[in-house]
C-alpha cells in the first residue's frame, strides 16, 4: 500500500505578499497554512477536460461535459450540464449509459419540448426527464357557440 508523502516548498515573499497573507488569514493560521489553502481552493474550481482515454470512466465524477453531448442535442446541452449535478444530488446514477438512456429519452420528446421539459427538471429538482402534461380537455372552437353571437343595432345577432 503506498502511503501519501507531503512535499516541502520554500516560497520567497516580498513584504507586501506577506503582510497580504498576515492581513487575510484567521487567528492562529500559518502562513503555509493559509498557502495550502490557496491551492486546495484552486484545485477544486479547476475542471480539466477529459481526454479520450478517460472518456467513459469522466461521467463518474458527476459533471458532464458538452464533448459528451450528441450533436443532434447540442443546443440544450447549458441545460444538460446544469440539471446533471442536480440529478447527483437527488441520488441518481451518473454514468454513461445513464446519459445515453436520458438522451434517448430527450430525443423522444417533441422538439419543442425538450427544452421545457429540462427546465422543469432543473426547476423542480428531478432526477429524471418526463415528458409535458398537455390538457386533458380539448379546447373548443370559440365563435361556434351559441352563446358567441354578438347583437347589435344595425345587424341584429351575428
Amino acid at each position: 500500500m503506498e502511503t501519501k508523502k507531503d512535499i516541502k516548498v520554500s516560497v520567497f515573499l516580498d513584504q507586501e505578499m506577506a503582510t497580504f497573507i498576515d492581513e487575510n488569514k484567521t487567528y492562529g493560521m500559518r502562513r503555509s497554512d493559509y498557502m495550502r489553502g490557496l491551492v486546495w481552493e484552486k484545485m477544486k474550481r479547476k475542471k480539466a477536460k477529459p481526454s479520450t482515454t478517460n472518456m467513459n470512466n469522466s461521467f463518474k465524477i458527476f459533471y458532464l461535459y458538452e464533448d459528451f453531448i450528441p450533436d443532434d442535442l447540442k443546443e440544450y446541452s447549458d441545460l444538460l450540464i446544469e440539471w446533471w449535478p442536480i440529478r447527483k444530488r437527488r441520488g441518481g446514477s451518473c454514468t454513461e449509459s445513464v446519459a445515453n438512456r436520458i438522451f434517448k429519452t430527450l430525443r423522444s420528446f417533441p422538439s419543442q419540448d425538450r427544452k421545457e421539459a429540462l427546465q422543469k427538471a432543473i426547476t423542480n429538482g428531478w432526477k429524471d426527464l418526463y415528458p409535458l402534461k398537455k390538457g386533458y380537455k380539448p379546447e373548443e372552437p370559440k365563435n361556434n357557440h351559441p352563446a358567441s353571437r354578438v347583437f347589435t343595432a344595425k345587424g341584429g345577432f351575428q
